[in-house]
């Protein structure tokens, strides 16, 4: 997979084409969260759909080349991580592997796409940033998808990232590959909505901070129009799912949790169950 990707070294911003042939603006790596960008570029119709990647991490410019990895095997995906040592244990990578094959399946199988073969490479970049681009290729008759995450101190912190972006990445992948309508107000929210949902189905837990809204509008105007529109999407859903909250945080199997598994699936048809 690595001949496939492509590190775009001392660039501001990144201009990719969408599937209407219009450009999105990666925001700056100066403007970005610690956590860092994330971007789905879709091209083309549903059978002939092309899928390329963006990632931007914040920081100095990353030279590291990863010398460890782990491959994992989920149905039809195939997840392999990468790393440097010791930004992960051999048993956090292992961790990692599984939960991200999970929250890639629960998109494509809400969409009715349960034996579409999969690759996904997950890196997890530990000595800064930069902006990484996977070039779009057909979603078919392999999906080919990569996204870089920053390493950060928190093992489980970085795990919870890791679900949440996949999901919400690939649900945008899964319902374009299966012809919904990829434009209109509500399929930005149902991506965060996907990212909390399997959140709290693969890990067991959701808790009240781990709801996307940290965008602060007040930088909407040195922002590009997608991470406008995206970064406010998420503060939305966000607010709208605290109602499930009774308290800080709540369980898969307890009352806020079973009611908020039956609205994703009501909502978006992601399982009640990820494992």
């Amino acid at each position: 997979m690595e001949s496939w990707l492509r590190h775009a070294t001392g660039a501001a911003a990144l201009l990719l084409c969408t599937s209407a042939c219009t450009t999105l603006d990666i925001p700056p790596r100066d403007s970005v969260g610690a956590d860092g960008a994330f971007a789905t570029l879709l091209r083309g119709n549903a059978s002939q759909l092309s899928v390329g990647t963006a990632s931007v991490l914040p920081g100095q410019e990353s030279s590291e080349q990863t010398t460890r990895s782990h491959t994992c095997q989920l149905e039809t995906i195939a997840v392999v991580v990468r790393w440097v040592e010791p930004s992960l244990s051999a048993g956090q990578a292992v961790n990692l592997c599984t939960a991200a094959a999970h929250a890639a399946r629960q998109p494509l199988h809400a969409a009715d796409l349960n034996d579409t073969p999969v690759r996904y490479q997950v890196t997890i970049v530990s000595d800064g940033g930069g902006i990484w681009q996977q070039p779009a290729r057909p979603a078919r008759p392999e999906l080919v998808v990569a996204f870089w995450f920053p390493a950060g101190d928190d093992a489980d912190a970085l795990r919870a990232r890791v679900i949440s972006t996949t999901a919400h990445e690939f649900h945008h992948i899964a319902t374009a590959m299966a012809g919904q309508r990829r434009w209109g107000a509500r399929r930005e929210p149902e991506a965060y909505l996907a990212g909390a949902c399997a959140l709290l189905a693969i890990e067991g837990e959701l808790r009240r901070e781990q709801l996307p809204g940290r965008h602060d509008p007040r930088a909407d105007s040195l922002l590009p129009a997608a991470a406008r529109r995206s970064g406010n999407a998420g503060n939305a859903i966000g607010r709208s799912l605290q109602a499930f909250f009774s308290g800080d945080h709540m369980q898969r199997d307890d009352e806020d949790g079973r009611a908020l598994l039956r609205y994703c699936q009501q909502s978006i048809g992601f399982p009640g169950i990820a494992r």
